[in-house]
């Protein structure tokens, strides 16, 4: 599965569909313990900024609203999709296998914070003063993506884990346009707080899953390209 571009798409969409049934199932699978600490560290994390709240954050510009919306809900998944297709295009299987890789531990290392430690989202704080900034937009936008995102799956920030993937894969790799996606990719982390969805911490240990995910990955690439299958 790991040595041909077929497994890896697959193992890719293996990511997705699970990420699907686990935000559909987790309302059965979490703890009365896990969200006790859920709660709690919602309100440590209100500490850590400082009890910062969003003033006046409905009166934010509708340029900042719908730039930001695209970014979170748009830009992310086809970034994704276009770094994809522009390593599976390589002769060579080892940049995609790495980025296939790296989207997978990036979940993985995920998955046990969304399961029992999940932290609501920001907005839905009432003391934090955020609103859903993209529903000025479209209410619509936000539950477009429920069935991978779960309304407390915050802990890590999987829209900033997946960027940083998304990112250092193009530098690692040297894509055309890395640069752009770094510019873009900056926006789309951005987004996840200006939109009042994610709190600080889950900004930032979305940064280290995502490159922790990525060097988990390359480490992994290497010992698995030793047995690569070689040209006749």
């Amino acid at each position: 599965m790991l040595y041909k571009k077929t497994g890896l798409t697959l193992l890719l969409v293996a990511v997705l569909l699970f990420n699907v049934a686990e935000t559909f199932a987790e309302q059965y699978l979490k703890t009365g313990y896990g969200l006790k600490w859920g709660h709690m560290i919602t309100v440590a994390f209100q500490q850590v900024e400082n009890n910062y709240t969003f003033e006046n954050h409905d009166a934010t510009n509708f340029l900042a609203v719908y730039g930001y919306s695209v970014s979170y809900f748009f830009l992310l998944p086809l970034l994704g999709v276009l770094v994809a297709f522009s390593l599976a295009r390589r002769k060579e299987i080892s940049p995609y296998r790495a980025f296939a890789l790296a989207v997978a531990f990036d979940y993985a290392l995920s998955l046990p914070f969304f399961l029992f430690f999940p932290v609501p989202e920001r907005w839905t704080s009432a003391e934090s003063g955020a609103i859903l900034l993209s529903d000025k937009w479209s209410s619509k936008l936000i539950w477009m993506i429920r069935p991978i995102s779960g309304l407390d799956n915050s802990f890590p920030s999987f829209h900033v884990s997946l960027t940083v993937v998304i990112i250092l894969i193009c530098y690692i790799f040297k894509i055309r346009f890395r640069t752009t996606v770094l510019a873009l990719g900056i926006t789309v982390i951005l987004s996840t707080f200006i939109l009042g969805i994610h709190w600080t911490p889950d900004i930032l240990a979305g940064l280290a899953v995502g490159a922790l995910g990525v060097g988990l990955a390359l480490r992994l690439d290497r010992t698995l390209g030793k047995f690569d299958p070689q040209p006749s």
